[in-house]
């Protein structure tokens, strides 16, 4: 068993069973779990007539640890994200009601797959991954993870509490992080990625400094000048192209207003400020 843990609460762990029958008791623990099967299946049991075939086609599934549950597990690699339940019961109640009737699967849609990337890519850089960083990736994920549980009751709506439109704010950055070097990437393909209205996503940015379309400007253009840190760095016409820009023009434009050079120029200066190190 591998896990890791941040300040905020969340743990996420990596785990691989031998074949094992286990009964958790009431009150097992004050989270909620997100798990993903890896590989093998388990077989979840509530009460006499709930119960819930786990294997890698399920996706992810999500059981409330305060209600008392029986598993058979078969072979079975797994791994799972811890949330604190009053993190969950505060921005997605009603997730915490079909919880604790069984546990069950998150539907299969844009937040949930960038959700599973997201977990399988902690867990694959789980090494290099350290302190302010790791918190980062874990928080991320507790931030996608209440998202995808809010939808549960339908798209996402204008009357969400602040908390709710944070998670929703921090998901669209995250998003707009991974994404950045699609050109048709803008505030409307954000919004439906995330499930939410396009309203939805402006009011989510409302207390942040920057805009939806400002954030993935800024975003943009800081992918761009950290692939000029190089001695041999891609062309301007590829740089635009890797970082989202339809030419090279707009690309060159939309810099120097940033940074108030060019990407030559930038890159030249930065070449010097290294020779004189």
């Amino acid at each position: 068993m591998i896990s890791a843990s941040s300040a905020g609460g969340a743990v996420l762990g990596w785990c691989t069973n031998d074949d094992t029958a286990a009964h958790f008791a009431q009150d097992n623990g004050n989270c909620v779990l997100v798990s993903l099967t890896l590989a093998g299946e388990a077989r979840l049991r509530q009460g006499p007539d709930r119960r819930l075939r786990v294997t890698s086609q399920s996706g992810l599934v999500v059981l409330d640890s305060c209600q008392p549950l029986s598993s058979l597990a078969i072979q079975h690699s797994m791994l799972y994200l811890m949330i604190p339940r009053d993190q969950v019961h505060a921005k997605a109640p009603g997730a915490l009601t079909l919880a604790g009737s069984s546990p069950f699967s998150l539907p299969d849609n844009a937040m949930t797959r960038m959700l599973t990337a997201h977990l399988l890519g902690v867990i694959k850089e789980r090494e290099a991954l350290a302190g302010e960083a790791l918190e980062c990736a874990l928080d991320t994920a507790c931030d996608m993870s209440l998202v995808a549980l809010a939808q549960l009751k339908g798209p996402l709506s204008l009357e969400w509490e602040a908390t709710q439109r944070e998670s929703l704010m921090n998901a669209a950055c995250r998003y707009i992080e991974l994404h950045a070097g699609e050109p048709r990437l803008n505030v409307d393909s954000i919004a439906h990625a995330l499930g939410c209205s396009r309203a939805g996503l402006y009011r989510a940015f409302a207390a942040h400094p920057e805009s939806v379309a400002e954030t993935l400007r800024r975003t943009r253009l800081e992918q761009a000048r950290a692939r000029l840190k190089t001695r041999h760095p891609p062309s301007i016409d590829q740089l635009s192209y890797h970082c989202g820009y339809l030419n090279a023009a707009s690309f060159t434009r939309a810099f120097k207003r940033q940074y108030g050079a060019s990407p030559q120029d930038w890159h030249r200066e930065w070449c010097e400020r290294q020779l004189l190190l």
